[in-house]
């Protein structure tokens, strides 16, 4: 049967999880006569251990703040604003951090809460909220880096994920249920668990208990260092089931370096289409082997093809290291930069060949648009966006326009205004308030001659159809 899959929204601290102990546990803790009152055992001195490595764990609790969307008929109309909360962790001391995608997706503002002191031994007052920009958001490994501002923040270091083991005791931190403040514990059930033959990346499996509250915090080894972040679950309930899955810490800290250097991911493409070599397959093909990568179309004019690489070849190492499946593959060229030669060790009927294929970043010719197009844009921070005139340069961009007139929106301002409606990248804006709009500068002109605080409501194109979207009411 298959198990319906639960993200989990999240905030963290600490306590500590229940621990079941077995007859058997119990006999060698106390010994075959019983434990002498006050006598340690090996579990206080494991107790003794754990209470400080959680300690320095610092969660940070994530709240987000945007819009929730009805989608019907192909339109999207707003029906309220929707709040989000979730953890992460700080990864460095100039206050970087690190939650998950679905936590901070379409936010408009993030704020983000320190492990509270409360009016404690230390007799400090709780922090306040602290505002965080979004660096870049990774959809594809669900992943978020933000910033906040300062320095010498108190953070967590990356495990090396891949030395990861069965059977490692590690912890979650969060607040499952909304129970703040709260930690468990558990083991690695599986270090690298892939949910399907052909997946790109594969999870941490931890019977650690995973709750919503939960995603998006770190799950911290015995070293105190962060082995994976917790994304999802596997569950029948909501609840936890012991099917609790992490983003390994190795993938994170690549992730976070990219995102931090260039605001996104970068993934290098070879222009191919592959799959995992199989023992059904291999015996289907009569392949020489049941394990590779099977190249299944080239494309044109990609790198792929400018090697020499060939429908059918069999790619079974990358810079000499073997090559199993799929997502090792994808691994090897994900943690390879943009323009660099690759080494591939190919298998071509039954001949061993070695070709050198240098990394393409990808892109479209729509894409190579809007970046020329963003190029040329001016900031109108009144509405929070990037625009560009709408023109014969950028007309391509747009999809049959109503008018030949106007400004499209190529990017949105990280700005900490708080509009009802938004505009998004690929609207055209026709008029601001009933008149129109021709351009650039007469859009702002009409955006000046708006007193502070007074409505301000446009007319866009959005999808081939016109709308009016309210940004600011009375």
């Amino acid at each position: 049967m298959k198990l319906p899959v639960t993200k989990c929204f999240f905030t963290a601290m600490l306590c500590l999880g229940e621990v079941s102990l077995s007859a058997q546990t119990s006999a060698l803790v106390t010994g075959a006569t019983g434990a002498r009152p006050g006598a340690k055992n090996a579990l206080d001195d494991f107790s003794q251990t754990v209470q400080p490595l959680i300690t320095d764990v610092s969660p940070v609790a994530v709240q987000s703040f945007g819009r929730s969307e009805d989608v019907s008929g192909g339109k999207t109309n707003v029906v309220g604003h929707q709040t989000r909360e979730g953890t992460g962790v700080l990864v460095s001391a100039d206050g970087y951090l690190i939650t998950n995608a679905h936590v901070v997706q379409s936010a408009q503002r993030v704020h983000i809460r320190l492990r509270e002191t409360g009016t404690g031994s230390n007799g400090e007052p709780p922090r306040s909220p602290l505002t965080a920009d979004v660096v870049g958001i990774d959809q594809e490994t669900d992943l978020a880096v933000l910033k906040i501002s300062g320095a010498d923040w108190k953070y967590l270091p990356f495990a090396d994920s891949s030395k990861l083991r069965k059977g490692e005791v590690v912890f979650a931190v969060g607040s499952p249920r909304g129970l703040k403040n709260s930690v468990s514990m558990g083991i690695v059930s599986a270090a690298e668990r892939q949910l399907s033959a052909d997946s790109s990346f594969a999870f941490i499996q931890t019977d650690t208990p995973i709750n919503p509250g939960n995603s998006g915090g770190p799950l911290v080894n015995t070293q105190g260092e962060i082995a994976g972040i917790n994304t999802f679950i596997f569950s029948s309930s909501g609840g936890s089931e012991g099917l609790g899955f992490a983003i390994p810490g190795s993938l994170v800290k690549d992730v976070y370096a990219q995102v931090r250097r260039y605001g996104k991911v970068r993934r290098g493409e070879l222009g191919v289409v592959a799959r995992s070599v199989t023992p059904t397959i291999a015996r289907a093909l009569s392949l020489p082997r049941e394990s590779g990568v099977l190249i299944q179309n080239v494309l044109p004019d990609k790198a792929a093809a400018h090697a020499g690489l060939q429908m059918d070849d069999i790619v079974v190492s990358v810079e000499g290291r073997s090559i199993v499946n799929l997502r090792q593959f994808s691994s090897n060229l994900f943690g390879s930069e943009i323009g660099e030669h690759l080494k591939l060790g190919v298998l071509r009927k039954g001949e061993k060949l070695e070709l050198q294929v240098a990394l393409q970043e990808p892109g479209s010719d729509e894409e190579s648009l809007m970046e020329k197009a963003k190029r040329r844009s001016v900031a109108i921070p009144r509405i929070g966006v990037l625009a560009v005139a709408l023109d014969s340069d950028s007309a391509p961009l747009i999809t049959e326009p109503k008018h030949d007139f106007g400004s499209i929106v190529t990017a949105k301002l990280q700005t900490s205004g708080v509009f009802q409606e938004e505009l998004e990248p690929g609207d055209v804006i026709f008029g601001i308030n009933g008149q129109t709009a021709s351009g650039i500068d007469a859009l702002t002109g009409l955006l000046n001659n708006i007193p502070d605080g007074s409505p301000i409501v446009v007319q866009v194109q959005r999808e081939g159809i016109l709308r009016y979207l309210v940004l600011v009411g009375e």
